[in-house]
């Protein structure tokens, strides 16, 4: 079947080829399974990363043998400044951002009455803050080019009270709201700004939490699709969304569970 010369396939194939992505917390996990993918879709990818420079170094590499086009960026994107410096770096080096995604995320699994007030600030400095802080950094480029795309990693804890505790609940809660808001307003100015919300994805963060094979069996029999998701999988909803495929799609949260918060 031809539309105007062009296959069906041809045309809805996903190009960020343009691209540039700031992908926070990208050295491993999510992060690192959304730079694959964006690299393989043409994107020019900045991996952000705070300590696993040598992960970070890895999945850059990769990208480069596979003839895509990606660097390391160091830094805490719960420090405003570092925020800043972050997205000033990847303007330095590819030239513009069209697409941030705020990945960054912390937790640990502890109840309210465990909880100390540094942990609580630290894990909300990361998974909401960072966020405000990036979406700052980056705001300036993307009014400039009057366009961008902000995707931002929530997770299904929000609506479930799952995930950790409730200091993660509540965090990633809170980035539901502040998606909203942003979509609202920039949406005028050509920026979408969407979430995506997973669940039970297979990485070192769901390991920390369920380090055990049984409790990990359990899990993947919580999911009616019998899996845990893998990182991968965000990806490929993370390169449709910033693709002109997903060009009408602003202010969603997309749940990515293989079913399992209807379950």
């Amino acid at each position: 079947m031809k539309i105007r010369g062009e296959s069906v396939i041809e045309m809805l194939s996903i190009d960020l080829s343009s691209k540039v992505a700031l992908i926070t917390g990208a050295s491993r996990g999510i992060g690192r399974g959304i730079a694959r993918i964006y690299a393989q879709c043409g994107a020019k990818v900045a991996v952000n990363f705070v300590r696993s420079k040598k992960d970070a170094w890895e999945i850059v590499e990769e990208i480069k043998k596979t003839g895509g086009d990606a660097f390391a960026v160091q830094g805490n994107v719960s420090n405003p400044r570092e925020a800043q410096e972050i997205c000033e770096q990847v303007v330095n080096e590819l030239g513009k951002i069209d697409i941030l995604v705020n990945n960054a995320g912390i937790t640990s699994r502890m109840n309210i009455e465990d909880l100390s007030f540094e942990e609580i600030e630290r894990t909300f400095k990361v998974n909401i803050l960072g966020s405000f802080y990036c979406v700052k950094g980056v705001l300036p480029y993307m009014l400039s080019s009057q366009g961008g795309v902000i995707i931002n990693i929530a997770s299904t804890g929000a609506y479930t009270g799952g995930g950790g505790g409730p200091h993660y609940a509540a965090s990633k809660a809170a980035m539901i709201g502040f998606t909203r808001n942003l979509a609202r307003y920039l949406g005028p100015k050509g920026i979408r700004t969407n979430v995506i919300a997973p669940t039970l994805i297979e990485t070192d963060f769901l390991k920390d939490l369920y380090p055990g094979k049984e409790d990990q069996e359990k899990l993947i029999m919580q999911v009616p699709l019998r899996r845990l998701g893998k990182p991968e999988d965000v990806g490929h909803l993370a390169a449709f969304l910033a693709s002109d495929l997903g060009g009408f799609i602003n202010g969603q949260i997309i749940v990515m569970d293989g079913g399992r918060t209807f379950n």
